[in-house]
């Protein structure tokens, strides 16, 4: 029942909350307004008590990696609101006057905005928190960085910095235990006939126990996934999306979105490089399969104003001038789609040297991240490889 809650409880507030009302005039988009405001607000005041209640309900049964992963999810899910809601804070606020006969209105005015959606951050981290406490009971984290974790959870903008870095801090601990245990079992058997008695107060029961502190994340693990991240929002700013829809948010002009758009890539494919060396196939190929969804929808827009612009090919009288935007579109497309693949071009290298897969698949699977539309299959089995080699590399060594 508490897996069931534990699923149901944040997929429900997060429906919920772009079901209602509010949230659609937020966005300019009432297709789905369903829900009444006095009942969308009962049922996001509900859905946020529960989650925050079963949040900390599982600090003593579930794992820490798995709520800062649910905490993440919340964030990244909900971030979208967050950045409408900026924006419309600050063009609010900069069309009031600071008139001081003015000023008692406009604080009535922002104040409620400004405290629902800080609560709602605040909803947001609650999965954060308890990762939290639930690593410092543990001894995971000293209560020191726990503190500061806490700090960040309840600071906007800083909160999803912090969800990505306590959950990438996580991680860390997991594998360790992993490799410590695989050594110990090694060591128990190597030694186990050589090994005197032990004698009174040298038993592992007398020693003090061993606290194990998470090292901090260097930021170059961090950096590539902040490129990545602002190269996916970048792409959202501007560009194909702006040609075919009208976003709610404020967008790049035509003449700035390839400028940023190339700096972000450059940055996204250097950082990967760079910490290449530092990060496991299995992570590489785990992000680089994030991206490749995380901009699906952007690829079928700009599939869509491909066969748009081809139509003007066949136009009476010879191609129109629409047409000949077609080629840059066509390779702007591809430049994204392989800088998308940069992370899983990363992860193929890696696995060749460290002889997890032979030199021919690798070659495979990197002319398969070079196509389009089978780059994104390849970066699901890409995935679904090194996770099966690692499961399997696992379950050798704990039956040898």
């Amino acid at each position: 029942m508490s897996k069931i809650l534990r699923v149901a409880l944040p997929i429900a507030f997060i429906v919920v909350f772009y079901a209602g009302e509010p949230a659609g005039t937020l966005f300019g988009c009432r297709a789905f307004n369903v829900i009444p405001p006095l009942m969308w607000l009962l049922l996001l005041v509900t859905l946020g008590a529960a989650n925050a209640a079963v949040a900390f309900g599982l600090v003593r049964t579930e794992r820490t990696r798995g709520l800062a992963l649910w905490g993440l999810v919340l964030k990244v899910c909900f971030l979208p609101i967050f950045l409408v809601s900026l924006v419309v804070f600050a063009l609010i606020g900069s069309q009031f006057s600071l008139r001081p006969e003015a000023l008692p209105l406009e604080f009535a005015l922002l104040t409620p905005y400004a405290v629902l959606s800080y609560a709602l951050m605040i909803v947001t981290s609650c999965y954060g928190f308890a990762a939290i406490i639930r690593a410092r009971d543990e001894q995971v984290i000293s209560p020191e960085t726990a503190k500061k974790y806490k700090r960040w959870h309840a600071i906007p903008i800083a909160d999803l910095v912090a969800s990505i870095r306590l959950y990438m801090l996580l991680r860390r601990p997991d594998r360790a235990a992993g490799d410590n245990a695989q050594d110990a079992n090694q060591f128990s058997r190597a030694y186990s006939a050589a090994q005197p008695v032990s004698r009174i107060g040298n038993s592992v029961a007398d020693r003090p126990p061993t606290v194990h502190r998470a090292a901090r994340i260097p930021w170059p693990a961090v950096a590539p996934l902040t490129a990545c991240f602002c190269f996916v929002a970048t792409a959202y700013a501007g560009g194909p999306l702006t040609m075919v829809f009208y976003p709610p948010y404020p967008t790049l002009r035509i003449d700035v979105w390839p400028l940023a758009i190339l700096v972000c890539a450059a940055a996204s494919v250097v950082y990967t490089h760079i910490s290449r060396d530092r990060r496991k196939p299995r992570e590489l190929a785990f992000w680089g399969l994030v991206i490749k969804l995380s901009l699906l929808p952007f690829f079928l827009i700009t599939c869509l104003l491909t066969f748009f612009l081809g139509a003007y090919l066949f136009a009476p009288g010879g191609p129109a001038p629409q047409a000949f935007i077609l080629p840059f579109a066509l390779l702007g497309a591809y430049a994204i789609m392989i800088v998308t693949s940069s992370h899983g071009f990363a992860a193929i290298i890696r696995a060749r040297d460290e002889q997890v897969i032979s030199p021919e698949t690798a070659k495979t699977y990197k002319r398969w991240h070079a196509i389009p539309i089978a780059d994104l299959v390849a970066s699901i089995r890409l995935y679904m490889l090194l996770r099966r080699l690692d499961s399997s590399a696992l379950a050798s060594a704990q039956d040898a």
